[in-house]
């Protein structure tokens, strides 16, 4: 990619980030101010981890510039928001949501996995993907919150949908490579073990209802939620660049990846028994450092197998997370429905726990291969 390309990579990434965090949190907020119950907020994101499992597989295999789909991605993450104003059937929503997911995330991770070389991976990797949200995430999250409360959900979701057309355009200009390699996997055991982790951490992913909801009932108020969000996101973005940053230096991926898990495990722990926004405060230093040591494993991943095999991996990826996502929503629907926080937090974190053994007999599994 072109010097100019990559400039107005991180333009728009930061303008899709920021534009994706005024109301992103909010949406299962919104879906039960829509009417809709528990149930329908799960088939929502249940409609939607199964298109972004599966789609970006098919499109991978018909469409020769895969990376040009991130730009594809923005227009349909415009259109949803779109449809979140004139729409309220939970198959239609889900569908565009899944779609506007799986036509932006696969293609951008692996813009991010072609822009770094191994020796600066971790780095880059956390740039585009934690510590540009996170900084974006310092004001969206308020600002969404003081449109919401003020003006309601339809005034935060035009404002977005004028932001994303922005980036839209802008995406335009970006000069994209075209895809050579078609689908195709790893037919090793480290990529099995690499599957089975996304599997995992996809069953123990916590933001797409049950954080969102814990968060603002203890909040009360949605502006109250997107100030504590904001505050999150701060301590989180100065903690991730400078671990990464060892992380590439020192080449201790795997281990700054297990620690981050027990820490993930610990702040899921930790929500369980949280009662208050400052306990919730408090924790996100533990989620920053968290996430800060747990990007090293997406670096981990990336130094594992050849370029030629990138974009398989990465929507591979995909295919893992979506089954875990799909499983986690049954403990969801069954312990939110009681309001039983402690209960899915604590689900949450011995889930987490699982993947140290996983990261491990990945390390082995390569070591052996290299020998």
């Amino acid at each position: 990619m072109q010097t100019n390309s990559t400039k107005t990579l991180v333009i728009v990434v930061i303008l899709f980030f920021f534009t994706s965090n005024l109301s992103g949190s909010f949406l299962p907020i919104y879906f039960r101010d829509l009417g809709l119950n528990l149930a329908e907020i799960c088939g929502i994101m249940l409609f939607a981890f199964i298109i972004l499992g599966f789609l970006p597989v098919t499109l991978l295999k018909t469409v020769k510039n895969f990376e040009r789909i991130v730009t594809f991605g923005i227009f349909t993450t415009m259109l949803f928001y779109v449809a979140l104003i004139f729409v309220k059937s939970p198959i239609i929503l889900g569908l565009a949501y899944g779609v506007s997911l799986a036509t932006f995330w696969p293609s951008f991770n692996l813009l991010m996995f072609r822009l770094s070389e191994s020796k600066a991976r971790a780095r880059t990797i956390s740039l585009y993907s934690s510590i540009i949200p996170s900084l974006a995430g310092m004001a969206g999250p308020a600002t969404g919150g003081f449109i919401i409360e003020k003006l309601g959900f339809t005034a935060v979701f035009t404002t977005s949908i004028l932001l994303y057309l922005i980036a839209f355009v802008l995406s335009t200009r970006i000069h994209y490579r075209t895809e050579e390699n078609k689908f195709s996997i790893p037919r090793n055991k480290t990529f099995a073990i690499f599957f089975i982790t996304f599997i995992v951490a996809g069953l123990a992913e916590t933001y797409w209802i049950p954080y969102p909801f814990f968060v603002f009932n203890i909040s009360g108020t949605v502006l109250n939620m997107g100030l504590v969000l904001t505050t999150t996101s701060i301590l989180i973005a100065a903690v991730t660049f400078s671990v990464s940053w060892i992380s590439d230096i020192r080449r201790i991926r795997v281990e700054f990846a297990v620690i981050g898990t027990l820490l993930s495990a610990m702040w899921c722990f930790g929500l369980a028994f949280a009662s208050s926004i400052n306990h919730i405060i408090i924790l996100s230093m533990l989620a920053g450092f968290a996430n800060a040591f747990r990007i090293s494993w997406s670096a981990h991943y990336g130094d594992s197998f050849g370029k030629e095999y990138y974009a398989s991996i990465l929507v591979m990826m995909e295919t893992g997370f979506m089954i875990g996502r799909s499983v986690s929503l049954a403990p969801t629907y069954l312990l939110v429905s009681e309001a039983n926080y402690a209960g899915i937090f604590a689900f949450f974190g011995v889930v987490t726990l699982l993947l140290v053994p996983l990261y491990v007999a990945a390390k082995r599994s390569q070591d052996t291969s290299r020998q």
